[in-house]
């Protein structure tokens, strides 16, 4: 890599060199420049520039209880200031600047990920794409955005994750030749195809290299080919070799007509050099926004020239951490008008928008049938190549039953007549049917949490609906709730000598399943990560076992605290479950009426109605269909959340 620096030793004190100083790519990336122009396809990619960009930020006063002194007056912390920039077409453009400076937030502001929700955050700004104000959070969906971590589906291969997202976000419009060809082709852009069919891999799958990974995560967005491109920080985690190569397929998608704005974090002379453009961040100000090869002389003017055979960026990163605002200002830094040339059409003032209010998300290209079918198949898939998870799930449900099996042999046949052995009986039923609960619930439980990030991204560059995703995850669930069921009663059945009708309990413990898994469903859309659903699980789960009747009876629990049964699952299908077990008690027993008058107390205590079988059917299902529409309702409302 040429790497050409102007300027003098710091602390020389001599004049600045005045020959021509420059930031030059090598010759083979200049060749790779040409190749990629013959390449061009069939768009250009725009010219974007921005303006009063402002993003602030009210935090409330500190109330009685605060550990910092008391501040009765909110405080307001700006996070962007009247930022100012604008990148030509088909050129790469690193926003750098010290941690906090403001980049990522001045990203998301362009990409539409960022809008106002007063009075606490509020963000305007005025963008031009060639020359047409444009309201950033309306054209969220002509912008492929690359986010920092690689929130990519662990059982799926490179060419699996960026096929998925051809499929559903090309449309019908491109046959299914052309999506292939497409994919295809990106993957050997991307050096992609000696990995193509390895699992992406994840923290309990082995899978391919974190370089592989990012590349796969910019094939996923760039098989669409949008026009405009947002990267955070697409280097970071990445070895020198493998940021090299991503920061030159960026530069190549770049060539081949489309503009690329991302953020970087400490790159290499030879990394930085490849970049056309530069908007420099400092405590939210444009510090610097120009081509490349002005910032070296611009810097030497100002009197803070580079080293020789010093790395530019490493340069101008110290210069911005070591100096005040106010002392570079006075050097001509901070001066956006020495080289920001803004165009406003004439007449487009009326047509900008201030500030940026929420925005419902992109449309989406494909069919809600297709959608769903192609959600299903991924699902499928990811659950029968994970076969740790899979069988662990299996495995526990075995191990569990067959314990209790043991521990409760025969309970079912021994005589209801006496008082002991229904207890057992019933008792068995209750660990049985508590099993039920946490083995369908604990898998969903901890699966939403993982796949939420991956949801989050594909739903905000309108892959598919949260509906298409919810009754995806529902067909693939329930019917695996209905084999961990059946798997169950084939476990326990013959070792307690049940006497109900072995399909009927199998049901009523699949009913418990998927009910339960709507409710857990709730609690892992609610939650950011899998250790808060670990913590959060005991306080939405032991009350149903609270309220199923079988601990403490219902009539001893406080008035205004009754209300809670009706939401319990286990409740309802402990119900079910006695009704069906001791329907003809006392059949086989030594003294018939004395078992039934037993087995009557134990549905008195327990409000046990035979004539109520169909109510307790009702409640199950709707406690599953009430949940899931509850799950699908939070998770939106995050999404939402996050892409304002």
């Amino acid at each position: 890599m040429d790497l050409e620096l102007g300027g003098v030793a710091a602390g020389d004190g001599k004049e600045s060199i005045p020959a021509p100083t420059k930031i030059a790519p090598s010759a083979s990336v200049e060749s790779d420049d040409a190749m990629a122009k013959k390449e061009h396809l069939d768009q250009k990619g725009p010219t974007i520039s921005w303006r009063r960009v402002n993003f602030s930020v009210t935090q409330k006063p500190s109330g009685f209880w605060s550990k910092q002194p008391t501040d009765f007056q909110a405080s307001t912390k700006y996070i962007l200031r009247d930022v100012a920039g604008e990148v030509p077409a088909e050129q790469v453009c690193a926003i750098l600047g010290p941690s906090g400076a403001g980049k990522s937030s001045l990203l998301n502001v362009l990409a539409g990920r960022s809008s106002s929700k007063p009075p606490r955050v509020r963000v305007s700004a005025k963008m031009e794409v060639d020359g047409v104000p444009t309201n950033p959070v309306a054209f969220r969906k002509h912008v492929a955005y690359v986010m920092q971590d690689d929130n990519l589906m662990p059982t799926a291969t490179p060419r699996e994750a960026i096929r998925f997202s051809a499929t559903l976000r090309l449309g019908p419009e491109v046959s299914v030749n052309e999506r292939e060809a497409r994919v295809q082709s990106m993957l050997e852009d991307l050096e992609l195809t000696k990995c193509a069919d390895v699992l992406i891999g994840g923290e309990m799958i082995k899978g391919i290299s974190g370089g592989q990974r990012k590349r796969t995560s910019v094939g996923v967005e760039l098989v669409t080919r949008p026009r405009l491109i947002f990267l955070d920080e697409p280097t970071s985690g990445l070895d020198s070799e493998s940021a090299m190569n991503c920061v030159k397929l960026v530069r190549r998608v770049a060539r081949r007509g489309a503009t690329v704005l991302c953020t970087i974090h400490q790159p290499s002379s030879e990394v930085f050099a490849l970049f056309d453009h530069l908007v420099l961040m400092k405590d939210g100000l444009t510090m610097y926004q120009g081509p490349m090869d002005q910032l070296v002389p611009v810097f030497e003017r100002a009197g803070y020239p580079v080293p020789m055979h010093y790395n530019a960026a490493d340069h101008i990163m110290s210069v911005a951490q070591r100096y005040d605002n106010k002392t570079l200002e006075d050097a001509g830094l901070f001066n956006q008008t020495t080289f920001c040339s803004f165009a406003v059409t004439p007449g487009g003032k009326n047509e900008e928008r201030d500030d940026l209010g929420p925005h419902l998300g992109p449309s989406i290209a494909a069919s809600f049938p297709a959608q769903v079918d192609q959600l299903v198949k991924r699902e499928i898939q990811a659950n029968l190549r994970d076969k740790a998870a899979l069988g662990g799930r299996f495995g526990v449900t075995i191990f569990l039953n067959i314990l209790f099996g043991l521990i409760f042999q025969d309970a079912g046949g021994r005589d209801d007549a006496k008082l002991v052995n229904l207890n057992s009986h019933f008792g068995a039923l209750v660990m049985v049917t508590i099993g039920s609960m946490f083995g369908t619930a604990q898998p969903v439980m901890l699966s939403f949490p993982l796949e939420r990030p991956i949801f989050l991204r594909e739903y905000a560059t309108g892959t598919y609906s949260a509906t298409a995703y919810f009754i995806s995850k529902a067909c693939v669930e329930v019917p695996l709730a209905f084999a961990q069921a059946l798997v169950q009663y084939l476990c326990v059945f013959f070792l307690l000598d049940l006497r109900g009708d072995f399909f009927l309990l199998t049901t009523i413990a699949w009913g418990l399943g998927i009910a339960s898994s709507s409710v857990a469903v709730v609690l892992g859309c609610s939650v950011p990560d899998v250790r808060s659903v670990a913590e959060l699980a005991p306080a939405v789960f032991v009350p149903q076992m609270l309220f199923a009747g079988f601990f403490v009876r219902i009539s001893q629990i406080p008035q205004w605290l009754r209300w809670a049964q009706y939401l319990c699952a286990l409740k309802y299908a402990l119900n079910l479950l006695s009704l069906a077990e001791f329907e003809d008690c006392g059949d086989n027993s030594d003294n018939p009426s004395v078992a039934r008058a037993n087995c009557k107390d134990l549905f008195d205590e327990n409000n046990i109605d035979r004539s109520d079988m169909g109510v307790y059917w009702g409640v199950l299902a709707a406690l599953f269909f009430g949940f899931r529409l509850l799950g699908s309702f939070v998770l939106v409302k995050k999404a939402e959340a996050l892409l304002s």
